[in-house]
């Protein structure tokens, strides 16, 4: 009873203005009984820090896969990884339905390189089971000094047993941005990862398109597998393509706080941007799904492909009095259409042909297909060839 007295006390020293309503204090009883049940009955005993720490855990958890509860240690770690890291797996992560799970893993990179996929579910890492992370938390093991050496076990659908990994932690390397030219005058151009660099790495790629002779005959973004980026990086990005338009909007709780990204006209590259399709799957998220809902609404290009992960919301951390600290998404994101990203992803236009991949191929380590080799490319290169979509026409560059 210690526990719920406790409770009832905190309440009634709460000021008038800040006491919650009867209904809310009903479920503060509730909590209180049932941490008060635990505490005292469980078959071992808990520390009382630490049931209270899980349970503010799942609140957050169950928000959505951006959103957690951080303790103070952990939320040190979290500022601490806000920074450059000297070596990484190179894979984005996501906790869904408390299993952490492989939302991207960035071409060429070590976690590519090992075998692990999107949508991979880690079961164990170094022999130990994975509970109770949060995102951050998941993240940050993935992360650490060059030539670092840890084995995973994944779980991954449709396979039988779990797969035993090694990955080795390198610099990812600084090019973010790729490019190359199709037999029949397409231009490829693949973003592997958003960071601060894409914009200008991106903006050198599309003016050297531009001077290509002969001229290209349309553009193939890729933005697969990409889910890493923030909403600034996508709208400094989107705006080599876009100029002077809307990009995104972004939306919180209440309709004041309702925020619209446009770009600008000095970015803006193309004159008439040559026909173009992006490529997008389960595994484009963030700043590349803020990219594809843009070019898709201005009628800049045709989506082609799989429905999009549906994750680009704003976060912001919320720090508590004992250093503890709430991570949590304050904004969602939605096209300049209106249409909302954030847990519905983008529909294609265009659906991307299954491949019809051998059984011993699915077991395999992850390869970096050739765009020749990639039977979405292809698919991207017949529409343009079939002369869908059209150039558009846009304002004038800036010199």
């Amino acid at each position: 009873m210690i526990l719920a007295a406790l409770g009832l006390a905190a309440y009634f020293l709460l000021p008038a203005w800040a006491a919650p309503p009867a209904s809310n204090y009903d479920s503060l009883r509730l909590y209180t009984e049932a941490l008060f049940e635990v505490s005292q009955k469980y078959v071992w005993p808990k520390n009382e820090e630490d049931l209270i720490n899980g349970s503010l855990r799942g609140m957050m958890n169950s928000l959505d896969p951006d959103s957690s509860f951080l303790t103070a240690k952990e939320y040190q770690n979290y500022l601490q990884g806000q920074q450059p890291v000297l070596a990484e797996a190179g894979v984005d992560l996501i906790v869904k339905d408390g299993l952490v799970t492989t939302a991207s893993v960035i071409d060429a990179g070590p976690a590519s390189r090992a075998g692990l996929k999107p949508g991979d579910h880690i079961f164990k890492i170094n022999g130990q089971m994975v509970r109770n992370l949060t995102t951050q938390e998941a993240t940050r093991r993935f992360q650490g000094a060059p030539n670092t050496a840890f084995k995973l076990q994944v779980v991954r659908n449709g396979e039988v047993k779990p797969l035993d990994l090694t990955i080795t932690l390198e610099p990812l390397g600084v090019s973010t941005v790729t490019t190359r030219y199709l037999e029949n005058q397409a231009a490829y151009l693949r973003i592997r990862y958003f960071n601060n660099e894409t914009p200008v790495e991106l903006d050198t790629a599309l003016n050297n398109i531009k001077q290509h002779k002969p001229p290209v005959r349309g553009i193939i973004l890729d933005l697969r597998n990409n889910a890493r980026g923030s909403m600034e990086e996508a709208v400094r990005s989107a705006s080599l393509f876009l100029g002077n338009q809307q990009i995104v909007i972004a939306k919180g709780r209440s309709p004041k706080t309702e925020q619209s990204y446009t770009g600008k006209d000095r970015d803006l590259v193309f004159k008439t941007l040559p026909p173009m399709v992006v490529l997008v799957d389960e595994g484009t998220a963030r700043a590349a799904e803020i990219m594809a809902a843009a070019l898709r609404d201005q009628a800049r290009a045709t989506l082609l492909g799989a429905k999009t992960l549906g994750l680009c919301g704003l976060t912001k951390a919320f720090p508590l009095e004992d250093g503890s600290a709430l991570v949590m998404t304050v904004a969602q994101c939605y096209g300049p259409k209106g249409e909302k990203i954030q847990g519905k992803g983008l529909e294609p236009e265009v659906p991307g042909q299954k491949p019809q991949a051998a059984k011993a191929q699915e077991k395999a380590p992850a390869q970096v297909k050739s765009p020749e080799q990639d039977p979405w490319v292809q698919q991207a290169n017949d529409l343009l060839t079939s002369g869908k979509p059209k150039p558009v026409a846009q304002k004038d560059e800036t010199s």
